[in-house]
């Protein structure tokens, strides 16, 4: 609905127009009405309207009036309809030069207003989408600046640009706003219902936030943003609200859980002092976010209080500096090392049994650090291949079992994957991945074999392996067969069947739909091809 006011100092003249038509049926809603333009501008203190149709004389402040201060001081885009008794054209003058909609003289009659009424809405709503499509450009733009802070790589302008749109920017937070990931139904969405998910989250926080709207930020990336949305926090929001900072993100949380049909999950990063730092705020919520999938504590992770609540107390804690020193030596990879210390802290394991949360919280403060320290080594870990790793690597069963066993096979496996991390150049690793399959084409090789061979985990394997050269192990495998068969073709009179075995392919049939996908055309065709050269 139109929002409109009635300004007039004859409460006849404002009952009368308030009667004439029906309002709503038109689209619009009388939502305020005035005796002078002092009472209006008291009135739009309080609520926000679109259109005033205002009385040109009126005692205290006149319409003329009411439209100058409106337009300087309050709104341009409050628009206007002058009444009056008689047509006066130094008053049509001045409100042409505050674009008023129309000049009504009394009394008015119906059909006139509405059809002053419908011109008006015409163009309401031809501002609306131009407004619509101003704020997406000037919203796309501020975003990518804004992720160019989260991320850690821009310049001055991108934090001139983003300060002019964000409230007063102290005690900043980022919030990363999730569903949760476990819950069976969101799990079981498609894709494109996932994105529509992510789009409705946006919404309603764009919504709660209302003037600060830009606060909320849309993260991208599909599946590896997890489909999640940015939140900056500031202090100033919580201040307006006249509630603490927990009790305003508390508040977020229950109205949007109303609102929304799958549960989310708030992950909050560390509190920085200007926007510069904000990609160590979000930094920080990515850590909680990785710890809280594993002790899924709350729903509202606080970086802040995960740090404290995994630092062992005196009480519950194994010596500390072993701990730390197990750190050192998975960092390390030095295998021995590693075994020597988890049978140390195994002994003071069974030594405190009687305390019940004592395993879990030395695993919850060792677990926190490594996932720190893989931040650290890779501000691009991939969060659901590591939540993979720790899974298949035993800590699920150390928590659970509290077996020395499943605790070397977890420290194993994090190690492993900490130096692989430490290589991510994608030297190391890659570089004899490649050499085997430059040598050994013609071999039964796989994924798996070659993660046993280097002691790496097979899915983080194929998930570095594709980030380096964009395509799956087994598809770069595949291409490189296809192009040593491709020479052999033209080199040889070899009979297919016979290329396709020198190359590793067992299956001719299967040699010749990969040959096709790849070069477009059969192996005889292509053979055919140069020898007709």
């Amino acid at each position: 609905m139109i929002k409109v006011m009635i300004v007039d100092d004859e409460p006849f003249i404002r009952q009368g127009l308030k009667i004439l038509i029906n309002w709503e049926q038109y689209g619009f809603s009388v939502c305020g009405e005035a005796s002078n333009g002092e009472e209006a501008l008291s009135l739009m203190k309080i609520n926000e309207y679109d259109l005033i149709i205002t009385d040109i004389k009126m005692p205290q402040m006149n319409g003329i009036e009411l439209i100058t201060y409106t337009c300087e001081n309050i709104s341009k885009n409050i628009r206007f309809i002058i009444l009056s008794g008689f047509y006066e054209f130094e008053y049509a003058k001045k409100a042409i030069k505050y674009d008023v909609v129309d000049y009504v003289l009394k009394p008015v009659q119906k059909d006139e207003l509405i059809r002053v009424l419908e011109d008006y809405k015409v163009q309401y709503f031809r501002q609306v989408e131009h407004q619509k499509k101003l704020e997406f450009s000037e919203k796309f733009v501020f975003d990518r600046y804004l992720s160019g802070l989260i991320t850690g790589v821009y310049d001055n302008s991108a934090i001139t640009y983003v300060e002019q749109y964000l409230a007063d920017i102290i005690n900043v937070r980022y919030i990363n706003l999730e569903y949760d990931p476990t819950e069976e139904e969101y799990r079981l969405l498609s894709q494109e219902n996932k994105l529509l998910a992510q789009r409705l989250l946006y919404n309603s926080l764009k919504d709660y936030l209302g003037d600060y709207w830009y606060h909320a930020y849309m993260e991208t990336g599909g599946s590896d943003s997890g489909y999640s949305v940015g939140f900056i926090y500031v202090k100033k929001l919580a201040e307006e609200s006249e509630a603490t900072e927990k009790e305003y993100i508390y508040k977020l949380y229950k109205s949007l859980k109303k609102i929304l049909s799958y549960k989310v999950i708030f992950y909050i990063g560390q509190k920085v002092d200007t926007i510069e730092q904000i990609t160590e705020s979000y930094k920080s919520a990515t850590i909680a976010k990785t710890f809280q999938r594993f002790s899924k504590e709350k729903d509202i992770a606080y970086y802040d209080e995960i740090e404290g609540l995994v630092n062992p107390s005196i009480k519950h804690s194994v010596d500390k500096e072993l701990l730390d020193d197990l750190i050192r030596a998975m960092e390390e990879n030095d295998i021995d090392s590693i075994n020597q210390r988890i049978d140390i802290i195994y002994e003071h394991f069974k030594e405190l049994v009687t305390e019940p949360d004592f395993i879990k919280i030395n695993l919850d403060y060792l677990l926190f650090n490594l996932i720190n320290l893989a931040k650290e080594l890779d501000p691009d870990f991939d969060q659901e291949e590591l939540y993979k790793i720790i899974s298949q690597g035993g800590y699920n069963q150390i928590a659970v079992r509290g077996s020395v066993k499943h605790f070397k096979e977890f420290a194993h496996e994090f190690s492993n994957y900490l130096s692989l991390l430490r290589q991510h150049a994608f030297g190391g690793v890659l570089a004899d991945v490649e050499r085997e399959i430059t040598e050994h084409y013609m071999d039964n090789l796989s994924l798996k074999s070659l993660s046993e061979k280097y002691y790496i985990n097979s899915a983080y394997l194929g998930q570095i392996f594709k980030k380096q050269y964009g395509i799956s192990f087994k598809d770069y495998l595949n291409k490189y067969r296809i192009d040593r068969a491709a020479e052999v073709l033209i080199r040889s009179d070899e009979k297919i069947y016979l290329v396709a075995a020198a190359v590793g392919f067992n299956n001719t049939d299967y040699f010749i739909s990969k040959f096709v996908q790849i070069k477009g055309i059969t192996p005889l065709q292509y053979r055919k091809k140069f020898l007709t050269k």
